[in-house]
């Protein structure tokens, strides 16, 4: 059972057992987050790629501190880390913690950065600039083609 899918899950729900009192409200936040976030830029533009870029910033800042930490937190220690597949594990883990905490981070980031400025309607009446003057050239003749009348 240890190496079974069932078993992987077992141990995995025991160890975030301790943390679901806060990924629990932090997941529901961040659904109410996306809402807000998709019902506030209705007519307005909308930045993914510096959220996104944050996002994936710190679920690499996440991935590196879980790496340092994680043997700690399991009661367990660097010198205890044997062999390959200890070390693959720890590496897995890590990279599992900087995947969450990226997609956790991302409604929070589209919040902070993701919103652009108002989007004009296309259909609105706008100011043209007037053409540039043109000169007169020497080839065109300076008369104008009216009769001029006479005024008395």
């Amino acid at each position: 059972m240890a190496f079974s899918f069932v078993g992987i899950l077992a141990v995995v729900l025991e160890f975030f057992r301790g943390w679901l009192w806060v990924l629990v409200p932090l997941v529901i936040l961040d659904l109410v987050l996306l809402g807000l976030f998709f019902k506030r830029t209705v007519g307005r533009r909308r930045k993914f790629s510096l959220p996104f870029k944050s996002s994936l910033g710190f679920g690499v800042f996440t991935f590196v501190m879980a790496l340092i930490t994680l043997p700690g937190i399991t009661r367990s220690s660097w010198e205890m880390l044997s062999g390959a597949v200890d070390y693959l594990a720890l590496i897995g883990a890590s990279v599992g913690f900087g995947v969450l905490f990226a997609i956790l981070s991302f409604p929070v980031m589209l919040h902070l950065v993701g919103i652009g400025a108002k989007v004009k309607p296309e259909q609105q009446a706008t100011r043209q600039t007037p053409p540039p003057a043109q000169k007169d050239s020497p080839t065109e003749p300076q008369g104008t083609a009216e009769p001029q009348q006479s005024q008395g």
